[in-house]
């Protein structure tokens, strides 16, 4: 099948000619040249009456029969069948059938039981074990997909053209996520796909379905369940340890840290468009400087040593341009995530609530207090900043509010690139000072103290190459030297005098108190919403008006952008679930406790994600999402109706 792609070779063997009576099926009510049609004339045959036990011959025989059919006989084919391997049965299940061969392809599930699967119980023992055996699992079925081409439709070739016969999983990336595309449950393993049921025009192309159904299908459940299982247990004691560096050895060391880097950590990408590592003989591994390593232990013995980031610090991160403060930066924001042996960034960590504080112009804000660093704002009553909404936010009052609602949201690791956020955010030069006198904005340098002494105690990360400001407060200054770093905390403090200007202002500050409380209640908009991608989510009709921005009257874009923590479309697939379920309140909820309920239905065992999928309609295309994740997506809800608390 190479050169062609699977989607032309099965429209070649099933697809027919061009016309509505040619070819296999002849279309509706016609008789082609391979068989009968099902216009309901004299000769059409009745398709099978299948009761009790329904295997996968009579599956086959059922999707024969249906040659030629009308495309919603598909349904007859929903519900469970038992198809028989050389390894043992497996159960498959068609949910639900497409009513159109134009509609979002029919979602199947295949459910392996432990005893024909044969998995040693201790790879599926707990949680992350769990995890992990379903994502090696999911990666496997995902490469069998590709090297068999069977993600590929058939190309398109008019209205009366061969459609469809594809097969869709999940594709993962370079994270392990908790995912609804294979399911580990207590006594099965189940796999969940789309399978766009082949049509020519509106009709059926039974002996394709059953090619895809009965042949393609177990080959790929088969390929992954029972194929060489090379690197499993690597994969699954690679993840579980990072699970619980992260959960409890960050917790647990003395201080308590935010993150960690450990010696050995390729942090460098392929390139600026690939998630992947660099190759290891371009790569130069990350080493700690002995002033901040910390040793770790880990779940399944042994120590790792590394770079500690303490709670409640704050840390500088200098150095010149292209050195790799940025990619150092990035990899700590995706350290709330466990990656795959062998991806260089296996055992950096951070708390799972890391955020990243960024500018973005034009977000909306609703009733954040963001008055310890705006205020007194032209044309504005001083109350306005302590109760701040805008629709078309600036850079400053965007950083601002991004970071009171982090802490809102209980972060404990912020971090900030000086190269993505605004720079009145950060700092303001004596010269500026003694220039101009009226500024609204109080810089973070004059309050960072502050924030690191909140409750929770978060620590700021801060990636800063063109200003020295930052090294006073701050209790560790690093510097990236051609991607080798260094402590230069002493020689950074030698050089910053007894007192500056910002250090004078913090001294005479008002407290830094917040208000850190919120109600909300979503309003449900008119149309339809849906994930237009990792980064964005249509939240009702958007009508003309997206021409000139991502607005209408109708509804909204919920741009996430700004949030680099997702890390994949299934995450925002599921925040979009999750907003839909909380449309229509009767009353405004505490914004916290109801991210903590999400988050509380989110971590059950069962029925976890699958407690948000639409309609009760169980579906492989969703990945969980973390609790600030979802948050920060309501944050930059338009229509999200928000109060403050008491």
């Amino acid at each position: 099948m190479s050169g062609r792609g699977r989607g032309a070779y099965f429209k070649e063997k099933y697809g027919g000619g061009g016309g509505r009576g040619g070819g296999r099926g002849g279309g509706r009510g016609g008789r082609g040249s391979g068989g009968v049609g099902f216009g309901g004339g004299p000769d059409a045959p009745k398709r099978p009456r299948v009761d009790g036990p329904r295997t996968g011959e009579q599956l086959g025989q059922l999707l024969s029969s249906m040659e030629g059919a009308p495309y919603p006989a598909y349904h007859d084919v929903e519900g469970s069948w038992t198809l028989s391997t050389a390894k043992g049965p497996m159960t498959f299940f068609l949910d639900h059938a497409q009513a159109d061969p134009y509609a979002a392809p029919s979602k199947c599930r295949i459910r392996v039981a432990h005893s024909v699967a044969l998995f040693d119980p201790s790879l599926y023992r707990s949680r992350p074990r769990s995890t992990a055996l379903a994502d090696y699992l999911l990666r496997r079925l995902h490469e069998t997909c590709l090297s068999k081409e069977y993600e590929k439709a058939a190309p398109p070739s008019g209205w009366a053209g061969a459609k469809g016969g594809q097969i869709e999983i999940d594709a993962p990336g370079q994270q392990v996520l908790e995912r609804t595309a294979v399911h580990v449950a207590a006594f099965y393993i189940e796999v969940r796909i789309r399978v766009g049921l082949p049509a020519r025009g509106r009709s059926v192309c039974g002996q394709w379905a059953r090619e895809i159904l009965t042949q393609s299908v177990p080959y790929l459940i088969s390929a992954a369940f029972f194929g060489p299982r090379t690197g499993i247990e690597e994969h699954v004691v690679s993840v579980e340890n990072q699970q619980v560096l992260r959960k409890t050895a960050l917790q647990s060391h003395t201080p308590p840290l935010a993150a960690f880097i450990p010696d050995g950590a390729i942090l460098a990408r392929a390139s600026g468009a690939s998630d992947k590592p660099l190759s290891a003989d371009e790569a130069i591994k990350f080493v700690s400087p002995e002033s901040v390593r910390v040793t770790l232990p880990l779940q399944n013995g042994g120590t790792i040593q590394g770079m500690g980031v303490a709670r409640g610090s704050i840390t500088v991160l200098c150095g010149g341009g292209y050195h790799g403060k940025s990619t150092l930066l990035s990899a700590l924001a995706l350290g709330c995530y466990d990656h795959i042996p062998g991806d260089g960034r296996e055992y950096v960590s951070a708390v799972e609530d890391v955020t990243s504080i960024r500018s973005e112009d034009g977000r909306p804000v609703s009733t954040v207090d963001i008055s310890p660093f705006i205020s007194n704002l032209p044309g504005r009553d001083a109350k306005d900043c302590a109760q701040f909404s805008t629709t078309n936010a600036s850079g400053s009052t965007s950083c601002a509010a991004s970071l009171i609602e982090s802490l809102e949201l209980r972060s404990q690791l912020l971090l900030i690139d000086e190269d993505t956020i605004a720079s009145n955010f950060l700092q303001r030069d004596d010269v500026m000072r003694k220039l101009v006198q009226k500024e609204p904005i109080t810089p973070l340098v004059e309050r960072v103290r502050q924030v690191v002494a909140t409750e929770g105690r978060p620590a700021v990360f801060i990636v800063c190459g063109s200003s020295s400001d930052f090294f006073a407060p701050a209790d560790v200054v690093l510097c990236m030297d051609e991607y080798r770093l260094l402590d230069l905390t002493e020689r950074a403090k030698a050089l910053v005098p007894s007192s500056t200007p910002s250090s004078a202002a913090t001294a005479t500050m008002s407290p830094f108190s917040p208000a850190l409380r919120r109600s909300v209640r979503l309003s449900r908009p008119a149309g339809k919403i849906m994930s237009r991608s990792k980064d964005s989510i249509q939240f009702g009709d958007v009508g003309p008006a997206a021409a000139t921005g991502p607005d209408s009257a109708q509804g909204s874009t919920i741009e996430l952008r700004a949030v680099p923590q997702l890390v994949h479309a299934s995450q925002t697939r599921a925040i979009e679930c999750i907003i839909k379920s909380l449309l229509d309140a009767s009353r405004p909820a505490p914004f916290a406790e109801m991210l903590d309920r999400i988050e509380e239905a989110l971590g059950a065992d069962a029925p976890g994600l699958d407690s948000f999928a639409e309609g009760g309609r169980l579906d492989g295309f969703l990945a969980r999402p973390r609790r600030v994740d979802v948050g920060a997506a309501i944050n930059r809800l338009r229509n999200a109706h928000f109060s403050q608390s008491s």
